[in-house]
């Protein structure tokens, strides 16, 4: 099937019909699971990158006026549409405006901001905007926000920056304590000592310790070392 056509309303039947020919069920049931989501048609995601790069050279603007449905692919296949277009930053946020509001899963989130190739070119705008997210009620906007963070900015412009940023985050979701402790191991892999002055800082045992955690199952970091972060593990009552 070609998705470069003019995507009107069956066009996007076309697409979902044949989405639904090219399902796992298997996969689908496990993608239920991890993405913690209902409704799930069971593709992996490399096969939805290529579907949203073939749009992306099309009708895209069809495509995304079309796409009201709240199924897990189908809100995925719009975010990574976004990475692949050729667009300034500004119209890549207003696109991303109205994206944001449909993200119900973790996935919908890590999956897009890795394909947004943009924000290694648009650093201060990219880091403004991030920051502008982690702000939001929301707490998959949020995660958002942080993923950027994560993807993009562990680098000397901005490490002592996004430490900050992300160590005075307070949110009692899973999601968002997840992605900042995804966010302080990596960078800890990449700036030991600047990582350790904020990470025995934080007061929210569950991402000190999952942080550690995380450090723990690296591969970049010796037994010894293993060792010494094990030794700074807290108690929780």
């Amino acid at each position: 099937m070609s998705f470069e056509d003019n995507f009107d309303k069956n066009k996007y039947q076309e697409l979902l019909n044949y989405l639904d020919s090219i399902k796992d069920l298997k996969y689908q049931e496990f993608s239920k699971r991890v993405v913690v989501y209902d409704d799930v048609i069971g593709i992996r995601v490399d096969e939805l990158k290529k579907i949203a790069k073939e749009i992306s050279k099309g009708d895209y603007k069809g495509f995304i006026e079309n796409n009201k449905s709240n199924i897990y692919e189908l809100v995925l296949i719009e975010g990574l549409v976004y990475g692949y277009l050729k667009i300034t930053f500004n119209e890549l946020k207003d696109y991303l405006e109205k994206y944001l509001k449909k993200l119900k899963s973790w996935g919908q989130v890590d999956s897009v901001v890795a394909n947004l190739k943009i924000f290694n070119k648009e650093r201060k705008n990219g880091f403004l905007y991030a920051k502008k997210l982690i702000h939001n009620k929301s707490s998959f906007i949020k995660r958002f926000g942080i993923i950027i963070l994560l993807d993009y900015y562990l680098h000397d412009e901005y490490i002592d920056k996004v430490l900050d940023i992300v160590s005075k985050v307070k949110s009692d979701d899973y999601y968002v304590k997840m992605a900042i402790s995804w966010l302080m191991s990596v960078s800890y892999i990449k700036y030991k000592e600047k990582t350790l002055v904020y990470l025995v800082n934080i007061k929210d045992n569950f991402i000190y310790n999952k942080t550690l955690s995380k450090i723990i199952e690296s591969r970049r970091i010796d037994s010894k070392e293993k060792e010494f972060i094990k030794s700074l593990r807290k108690k929780i009552d």
